[in-house]
């Protein structure tokens, strides 16, 4: 772990500086609308390894909670399979939308 290129970048002033000023400008998870947590994961929206070190351009980051960070990575999974993700998601939704019409006591169809 210690000799993984990603760990590394991690450690450096500039990233711990870059994550910093994100942090600053963006105060919650945008998926939850809960404040990002301290231990918050800056979550690289560009899942290409090559360019894991790229921070020239903060639109291709996003804070997000721990938990919200692994749900993210669960329905996109590691890049390779850009299209299943919707097909989850909208898994998800149905799901979703029976357990609110079970407790909001209405009949599902």
């Amino acid at each position: 772990m210690k000799n993984d290129p990603k760990a590394q970048f991690r450690r450096t002033k500039e990233w711990k500086d870059f994550r910093d000023k994100i942090k600053k400008k963006q105060k919650k998870d945008p998926i939850t609308d809960k404040p990002l947590t301290k231990n918050y994961n800056l979550h690289h929206l560009d899942l290409d390894s090559n360019n894991y070190t790229d921070i020239s351009n903060e639109t291709h980051f996003i804070g997000l909670n721990n938990q919200t960070h692994d749900v993210v990575h669960f329905f996109f999974g590691d890049g390779r399979v850009k299209k299943d993700w919707r097909k989850r998601v909208e898994k998800l939704v149905e799901i979703l939308e029976i357990m609110e019409k079970l407790n909001d006591n209405t009949e599902v169809q």
